[in-house]
């Protein structure tokens, strides 16, 4: 699913690496981190997709995205997937 979003192309592995799950009163938060490897199988970037979902109506959830450097030291972009 993220990985149609983040639009990793088919010959690149998309690869989970951690996630973790925080349970909150108001809403829940998924964090699920990723390796983007090329067909070589080297990183060539890192990713962390945050899932908030919210308890209360309207019961909705929102998802975020930061793509970082293969070495995760640079942040090359962040926003909202749909």
């Amino acid at each position: 699913m993220y990985r149609d979003l983040l639009e990793i192309p088919a010959e690149h592995q998309f690869i989970r690496t951690d996630m973790k799950w925080d349970i909150g009163k108001k809403q829940d938060i998924d964090t699920f981190w990723y390796d983007e490897k090329n067909p070589v199988g080297d990183v060539i970037a890192k990713y962390v997709v945050k899932v908030t979902k919210y308890i209360y109506p309207p019961k909705k959830s929102d998802i975020s995205f930061q793509k970082y450097s293969a070495d995760a030291l640079s942040l090359l972009a962040e926003g909202e997937l749909k």
